[in-house]
């Protein structure tokens, strides 16, 4: 059993292959439930509209796909430029910690982006994804392992970008490396598609011997 609460972030750790995707995945509406039951505010999510639900989440994975066009129409999918969508805009792109980067730039939002984002850091990229996925006014954000292609500089930046929506959207992490969940309010170690142990860094720390050794293991 797991509960996910609104507006709290969670984390999945495990070995490959150990159900960790698969889990959000179903959580996001993408894999049917075969066995059990998965509520969404109490409701059966079978007795919901998939496409609703999907709506209000935003799925971010290690390779972000960025377009040969502006930054503006990057973020928004081609939204009609106006003072709503302008203000909404500004408002993603600080929350996904981008704003000091697009006022720098000459264009701002006009800049033009190199096809998947060559003249782009690999931070800049996965920022950008975070962004496009608030500007749909989202409720849900999942990371799949969003940091494990980056370099430990950037993937810092990223977590300290992820760690600041807490409270605002309730945040789910597939986590590669361990310190980029260490301030999640969950941590759920996953092993042949079951849920091991769950808790807090610093109690999984003391609790489990998989937990501790993976930790160490990283900081090496």
């Amino acid at each position: 059993n797991l509960k996910i609460e609104k507006n709290k972030s969670i984390a999945f750790v495990g070995e490959s292959g150990s159900g960790k995707t698969t889990l959000v995945n179903i959580l996001a509406g993408l894999l049917p439930v075969t066995s059990g039951e998965y509520l969404v505010n109490r409701t059966n999510v079978n007795l919901l509209n998939i496409e609703k639900l999907q709506e209000s989440i935003g799925y971010i994975t290690q390779d972000p796909v960025i377009f040969n066009e502006t930054i503006f129409n990057n973020v928004t999918f081609w939204s009609k430029k106006d003072q709503k969508s302008l203000d909404r805009f500004w408002q993603v792109v600080k929350e996904a910690a981008l704003l000091d980067f697009v006022e720098n730039l000459p264009q701002k939002e006009d800049t033009v982006l190199e096809n998947n984002g060559a003249n782009l850091s690999g931070g800049q990229r996965q920022r950008i994804s975070i962004a496009r996925e608030l500007f749909k006014e989202i409720d849900i954000l999942i990371l799949d392992e969003a940091t494990s292609a980056l370099d430990s500089e950037t993937e810092k930046a990223i977590q300290k970008s992820i760690d600041d929506l807490k409270g605002k959207y309730t945040v789910v992490v597939v986590a590669h490396r361990i310190s980029t969940i260490k301030n999640a309010d969950s941590i759920v170690i996953m092993n042949k598609g079951q849920i091991k142990e769950k808790g807090k860094y610093k109690e999984l720390l003391r609790s489990s011997d998989y937990f501790r050794k993976l930790v160490e293991l990283q900081e090496l």
